[in-house]
């Protein structure tokens, strides 16, 4: 059996269409910081992974919270949503490989 290939456009609507592929997103991202982004919520490595330094603060906010909670709050959805429309590259090649 072939393995899918998820497309960018896939990807992006699923993400802001979905709240469990949203989370799993987020979470995946997050992953994707270094040890030192996390604890200090910021980009600190230019490596192409991850959220990128204008996000990194928030985005991990919102990742910790989410894992904390195993939710987010409408409020949190949306923005979070808006933002990781800019990921969708990156959420593509990592759902691919």
């Amino acid at each position: 059996m072939a393995k899918r290939i998820w497309t960018e456009e896939e990807i992006k609507t699923y993400v802001q269409g979905n709240d469990k592929v949203l989370y799993g997103a987020i979470k995946k991202l997050y992953n994707e910081q270094t040890a030192d982004e996390k604890v200090a919520g910021e980009t600190k490595h230019y490596n192409g992974v991850g959220f990128n330094g204008a996000d990194s603060r928030f985005m991990s906010s919102i990742a910790e919270f989410l894992i904390r909670n195993g939710f987010l709050t409408n409020k949190q959805k949306y923005v979070a949503r808006k933002r990781m429309v800019k990921y969708t590259k990156q959420l593509t090649k990592l759902a691919n490989a």
